[in-house]
This record gives C-alpha cells, structure tokens and sequence, in this order.
C-alpha cells in the first residue's frame, strides 16, 4: 500500500494520456481525479488506507446531508437517524470484510471490470459523460500493474 507512487503513476499515465489526446479542461480535470481516485480504490481494504477514510466520509458526509434534506422528519429524527448513521459508517470502515491480499481482496482483475461497470450505470444514470468511466478502469488497472511490477 503505497499510495504516493500509485498517485505519480496516475499523474504520469494521465499527462502522457493529456499530451496524446488534448482534453479539454473541464473533462480533463474529471478525468484525472477519477483516474487517481480509482487508482487508489484497491487500497480500500487496507485497515489505514488514504482512500478508505476518503470513501467513508464521503458516504456519511452524503447519507447525513441526504437526512437533512427531508423535510417530512422533524428536527429530533433527524439527529436520532445521523447518529445511526454516524454508528452504522463507523462499524463498516473498521470491519470490512476484506483482507488486503489474497481470494478476499480487491487486488483481482474482475474488480477492475465490476467497478467500471458499476460506474458505467451510475455515470448513464447521471447523465455523466459516459466516457469518463474508461479512467476508472485504467486507474484500477494502474493499481494492479504497479503492484505486480514492485513483486518483482
């Protein structure tokens, strides 16, 4: 779990993908925060993990604002249903039920592929440039090629 040399390999893929194609900004910029994301996203079952606090804030951040916004619960659910929450994200981040290496683990080649189709759905559903989600699986991939090249 080295998630500086995995961001400098995104950075590295992601500006020689620039020199080659010439995004344009804004798409350029989805795209390298997707590939350096998904190039971390192997990593998420690593109990210390940049990207695992990231996803799990970001899912709790998002499920508390979801809360907020109804407007048909009064002011005490709302607090009752956040700390449930609060509960319910914290007792998933410290027991995934992953190992980091091994038949249990997000470091195969099949996740690559069910991430990118999961963000094919999410990205039509969106309506998100549909695209985009090719840097995801080349960020996932990234991942798995470089651990495979520090075995060696």
């Amino acid at each position: 779990m080295d998630w500086k040399l995995h961001l400098l390999m995104s950075f590295l893929v992601y500006f020689g993908l620039m020199l080659f194609f010439r995004f344009p900004p804004d798409y350029g910029v989805a795209a390298f925060i997707l590939l350096a994301l998904s190039s971390l996203l192997p990593d998420v079952d690593h109990p210390k993990s940049i990207i695992r606090k990231i996803i799990f804030a970001m899912i709790f951040y998002l499920l508390m604002l979801f809360v907020i916004m109804q407007s048909s619960i009064d002011l005490q659910m709302k607090i009752l249903v956040i700390v449930i929450v609060l509960i319910l994200t914290y007792y998933s981040y410290r027991n995934i039920p992953l190992k980091h290496r091994g038949r249990r683990s997000l470091h195969l080649w099949r996740y690559s592929f069910v991430s990118t189709g999961i963000s094919a759905v999410i990205f039509r559903m969106a309506n998100i440039n549909i695209s985009l989600v090719l840097f995801i699986f080349i960020g996932y991939a990234l991942h798995l090629l470089v651990d495979k090249i520090k075995k060696f």
